[in-house]
């Protein structure tokens, strides 16, 4: 763990914050994580019959069985699931105007209920789908009842209806590159709750890691720490409680 009080110093002093977040962040929240031991692919392919744990996230299996994925969305989307210590820390940054960009690849929408803005979802959003039949457009009260209830919902034309979730097979939405490729002015990269393992997004925060003063938060050491100025292994919402409260503070 480095110094806090420099910690805690650093996070005052830096007014463009930019923060990259994945499945980790999440956790303590009661969503698992992909990758762990405990993790979603640890467990699915058996509850699931599906070929590969992956296949519950790829385009091409979603098209001939897509029930599983629906099935699991009904744990993501409930309005029971509240947002973690470590989001409401996020939310409470941009509160003070210190957040430049929150890129997420999560599809929870945590960082919005937490109360962010400034967010962009670079693995897509449940908030809007359309039918892969036909390719109308529909918002996330057309399809919440069948998610709640893990349903496949269909289109009038007997299509069924697909969360803008970027699966894999799929490209990442546009804003995601326009930020890939001129990212926000920032003087802190906040890393949580992500392996940095999924490409493309994952190149978003090494990117900026190579620019500037930066943080990750990880239970598990990554293949890029050596990337990164502050490397911490622990519990999200341990850390950000600690810099939170010290913030306040001082």
């Amino acid at each position: 763990m480095p110094d806090i009080k420099k910690m805690i110093q650093l996070f005052n002093a830096s007014d463009k914050i930019t923060v990259f977040t994945g499945a980790g962040i999440s956790v303590n929240a009661g969503i698992p994580d992909f990758r762990s031991h405990k993790g979603l692919y640890s467990f699915v392919q058996k509850k699931y019959d599906l070929p590969y744990p992956e296949a519950i996230f790829d385009i091409s299996y979603f098209r001939e069985n897509p029930s599983p994925f629906f099935d699991l969305s009904k744990g993501l989307v409930e309005t029971g699931v509240e947002p973690t210590l470590a989001h409401r820390f996020v939310a409470y940054l941009e509160s003070e105007n210190k957040i430049s960009l929150v890129m997420t690849q999560n599809i929870d929408m945590l960082h919005q209920k937490a109360g962010n803005k400034k967010v962009v979802e670079c693995h897509g959003t449940y908030e809007t789908a359309h039918c892969l039949k036909c390719g109308r457009s529909y918002g996330f009260d057309r399809i919440k009842d069948e998610l709640e209830k893990g349903q496949v919902p269909y289109c009038e034309c007997k299509g069924v209806i697909k969360p803008d979730i970027v699966f894999f097979g799929e490209q990442l939405p546009q804003v995601f590159f326009d930020h890939l490729y001129d990212p926000p002015d920032t003087n802190l990269l906040l890393v949580i709750g992500s392996s940095l393992t999924v490409m493309p997004a994952a190149s978003f925060a090494l990117n900026l890691a190579k620019r500037s003063i930066s943080v990750i938060v990880n239970m598990a050491a990554t293949d890029y720490d050596g990337y990164f100025t502050h490397v911490i292994h622990g519990d999200a919402d341990e850390f950000c409680k600690v810099i939170w409260d010290g913030m306040i503070v001082g």
